[in-house]
């Protein structure tokens, strides 16, 4: 990761930039399978361990994205923002659905390299979807709910031992939306 990218993202935590930022960064540490690169902060950690988490309990993610197989970065383009809105569809919002997302596209990430679909291309891809997507319909939410840098990671240090149920509301939206785009597709 660039020293430049980072500063820059990592000092304004109210953008569509630190939104592709986080993804950029959860999806690395997906591939990598490690902790090798040291987390650029408190938001960063957060995501990391919350979506890990999310992902080692739920290979539930992993079934849905083979059941849309996708092979390409611009079937993902064209499926994800169908499938980011479905999720979303019954008005709810909460830091666990935020999660479940970014984990879902870090598997997907994962998924797709497996298949050939070269890592650089696939980052940039899906991680601009992700932010773009965050940005544009979550930010409100994010801010109104004390933004990435207080609200999310003290929703996910106070939920430690109840991120079960965080969990299980998270993977309830998920699984309902690929049910429905499952079907369209």
């Amino acid at each position: 990761m660039q020293a430049p990218e980072r500063i820059m993202s990592c000092e304004r935590p109210d953008s569509e930039e630190f939104c592709y930022f986080l993804a950029k960064d959860y999806f690395r540490f997906v591939l990598d399978g490690s902790e090798s690169q040291p987390a650029a902060n408190n938001v960063v950690e957060t995501l990391r361990r919350s979506g890990s988490s999310l992902d080692r309990s739920g290979r539930e993610l992993e079934h849905c994205i083979n059941k849309l197989n996708l092979s390409s970065i611009e079937e993902v383009e064209r499926v994800l923002p169908s499938l980011m809105r479905e999720i979303y569809s019954d008005g709810i919002d909460n830091w666990g659905r935020i999660v479940t997302l970014y984990a879902f596209c870090g598997v997907l990430v994962s998924n797709l390299k497996k298949k050939g679909v070269p890592e650089r291309e696939l980052i940039e891809g899906v991680a601009q979807c992700l932010a773009q997507y965050t940005w544009t319909h979550k930010a409100a939410w994010i801010k109104e709910n004390g933004g990435w840098e207080k609200g999310f990671v003290e929703h996910f240090q106070e939920k430690k031992n109840s991120h079960f149920y965080t969990k299980i509301a998270a993977f309830t939206g998920i699984v309902a939306a690929f049910s429905f785009v499952i079907y369209q597709h």
